[in-house]
């Protein structure tokens, strides 16, 4: 088990620039698959205690 990093990995840090790259700007999605991705790929498991975040929308998402 990895610990939880303080700060942004290298190998992270070139993944999320990388994505400012492309023609489109990346959504808060794309910043939190990235992430994911390498989360999971250095096995990393969260802190003890309780991590902040936001409710889910009960709302329909996306342009009308």
């Amino acid at each position: 088990m990895t610990k939880w990093p303080r700060t942004i990995p290298y190998d992270l840090k070139c993944k999320l620039e990388s994505l400012r790259e492309y023609r489109s700007k990346p959504s808060l999605q794309d910043d939190w698959a990235a992430i994911f991705e390498w989360l999971n790929k250095h096995d990393v498991q969260p802190p003890d205690h309780t991590l902040p975040i936001e409710p889910e929308l009960s709302g329909p998402v996306g342009h009308l």
